[in-house]
């Protein structure tokens, strides 16, 4: 959330206040939206009519008592019965009903009413089957974010959760059917934090996928404080307390106790059983708390929520970024020897760039836009602040710095109002560059009270499309997408997913208080004489290749046409998207190679490829 906008603590709270966010060195200007005869799709919702209905239950709607109920979950896909067709695990949350001061009980909804975590099973593009108790992960834990890749390493795709309280480590059977193993293996984490999102990662390059888990804020210490925290005699709880653009609102983050995120190595290789060891204080990326934690001159812990993983600096070893609300990003520079360094700063991703402040970042998503090789990230923000777009180059001595583009390219007038979380780097038109989606909405209810403000709880979702990808020329679609962005919600999540396999990519999100959508892309024009392929990876543990290969880097080569993407598990906003990775191709018959760059620096050529096909590299 906002470090400026937001927290504006009562006077006797003793907590850091500041004042509104200061206004643009230029007003947003309008940007021409395209026809729809420009724009060779459309995106509609099939989400009701194809049974992906799970209503999101966080906290009331209408009113946000937590910085909690503010926040839907995310969403991990996969294929999870090994049947062609990507499923989607869908988190759920929930609500505080009580809190005992003097025990420290927190009493939630009743069994019988409690929101339930959901497996959604794709019945060959045309239906989903509900599937979450038979699967054994129907959870009512509060939930966040959701990984699915295969953690332990035996051919199908396992589910790590994360929720405030223990987190979860279901394994599947191969039939999805799952074992929670979160607590015997030590993956579950202090059954008091709040784990948000996290990403999967061979950071030590042994062949089996460690977890790096972003966290936020202590939520008993707020609970406990009456600064913060209003109890009533029957125990129901009020975190209104803070006060913003003279209204009451929940508090936070800043002035909250923030919690270090958690590295946890997989014994899988050293041990041959799978198990988890906390090293984050011996990686390094554990901060001491101290009096300015929480505070806008924070030198950490910071309020983590999701972590990408990969080789940022090009030197072999698999980094990690971190989306951090309110305090400046780090980034995880891998020294190789089981240690990080913080150098988000040296490569200009720690503020924002137009101001040099720290931002509320939200989601990440990785892609080369402007197609040099080089993996740049756009970072979603709150409104009033620019999205991120940090093109990354490549410095004479090696390495990479990025530069903010957000400015120079559109993309900041076209996002200056909205308020951002989950993002993708995606290409609907199947042009072979990268278009862009923003999932939005506001996390105050109170803000529709204010005329003039030129933002609203509930927002339109965005889609911008690259033009030109060298040049980087942005041109907001603003309705112009299809009926699927003719609404306004409170978006959160988004994750690519391909579920009707027809080689188009679609999406599906989570949307606060409310069911969830699934955006079927349909091409139109140009996009049905364009062509495609997707690209999924099996590694090898005993090359030190993890069997799902996250951090690899895949090339494609089709006539003039040259693409990289990295294979992430965990991106966006608290989710994972679809593990097969999707390369329009643009007016392309024939794709002359396709490179994969392995985590463990070996390359695999394959040549002469058929098109519009799923297709599956393997290490050997």
């Amino acid at each position: 959330m906002n470090r400026r906008l937001i927290f504006l603590f009562l006077g006797a709270v003793g907590v850091v206040s500041c004042g509104d966010d200061a206004e643009p060195s230029s007003r947003p200007v309008t940007v021409a939206s395209q026809t729809m005869d420009d724009v060779p799709f459309r995106f509609v919702d099939v989400a009701k009519e194809m049974g992906y209905t799970l209503r999101n239950r966080t906290g009331r709607e209408g009113q946000k008592n937590f910085i909690l109920e503010a926040m839907a979950p995310g969403i991990a896909v996969g294929d999870f019965n090994d049947d062609g067709w990507m499923d989607m695990f869908c988190p759920n949350g929930n609500n505080v009903v009580r809190y005992d001061k003097t025990t420290g009980a927190v009493t939630f909804l009743p069994e019988t009413d409690s929101p339930r975590d959901a497996l959604y099973l794709n019945d060959q593009g045309k239906a989903w089957r509900e599937s979450g108790a038979k699967a054994g992960v129907n959870d009512t834990l509060w939930s966040f974010g959701a990984l699915a890749g295969d953690i332990d390493n035996d051919g199908d795709t396992d589910l790590f959760v994360c929720n405030w309280g223990p987190n979860r480590l279901y394994l599947n059977d191969g039939a999805a059917k799952f074992r929670d193993v979160a607590m015997e293996t030590g993956a579950a984490g202090r059954p008091q934090d709040w784990s948000t999102g996290a990403c999967l990662v061979d950071y030590d390059g042994d062949g089996d996928l460690d977890i790096y888990v972003a966290q936020y804020a202590d939520v008993f210490n707020m609970l406990a404080r009456p600064d913060i925290t209003t109890l009533s005699e029957d125990g129901s709880v009020d975190g209104r307390n803070c006060v913003w653009r003279k209204l009451r609102v929940y508090c936070g983050p800043l002035g909250l106790k923030p919690l270090n995120d958690v590295l946890l190595q997989n014994q899988l290789v050293e041990s041959g059983k799978l198990s988890f060891r906390d090293v984050s204080a011996k990686a390094g990326i554990v901060f001491q708390l101290s009096e300015r934690s929480g505070t806008e001159a924070s030198e950490g812990p910071f309020y983590g929520f999701q972590p990408v993983a990969f080789d940022i600096n090009l030197d072999g070893h698999q980094d990690i970024f971190v989306a951090n609300d309110s305090h400046r990003n780090t980034c995880w520079i891998n020294r190789g020897d089981g240690t990080f360094e913080d150098q988000a700063d040296l490569l200009g991703l720690a503020v924002g760039l137009n101001d040099f402040a720290a931002q509320a970042s939200m989601g990440v998503a990785v892609g080369d836009v402007n197609q040099d090789g080089l993996q740049d990230l756009v970072v979603t923000e709150f409104s009033h602040q620019e999205f991120n777009l940090l093109v990354a180059e490549k410095l004479p001595h090696g390495g990479v710095t990025y530069a903010e583009k957000s400015a120079t390219t559109g993309m900041r007038a076209m996002t200056y109002l909205a308020l951002g979380w989950g993002v993708q780097l995606f290409d609907p038109d199947l042009d072979g560059d990268l278009d862009v989606y923003f999932a939005c909405g506001h996390v105050f209810p109170e803000v529709d009270q204010f005329r003039g403000q030129d933002t609203s709880y509930r927002q339109y979702d965005l889609l911008i499309l690259n033009r030109d990808a060298q040049s980087m020329q942005f041109r907001s679609l603003r309705g112009d997408a299809g009926p699927a962005f003719d609404t306004r919600q409170c978006s959160r999540a988004s994750v690519v997913i391909d579920f009707d396999n027809d080689g188009d990519p679609d999406l599906a999100t989570t949307v606060l208080n409310d069911t969830p959508n699934l955006m079927r892309c349909d091409a139109l024009g140009a996009a049905k004489a364009r062509h495609w392929i997707t690209v999924r990876l099996r590694g090898d543990p005993s090359s030190k290749v993890p069997l799902d290969a996250a951090g690899s880097v895949i090339t494609v080569a089709a006539g003039k046409l040259t693409q990289s993407r990295v294979y992430l598990i965990g991106s966006s906003f608290q989710s994972s998207e679809d593990p097969r990775i999707h390369f329009g191709l643009g007016a392309n018959t024939k794709i002359d190679s396709i490179e994969v760059l392995w985590t463990n620096g070996e390359k695999t050529i394959v040549k002469d490829v058929a098109i519009n096909k799923h297709k599956t590299i393997k290490y050997r």
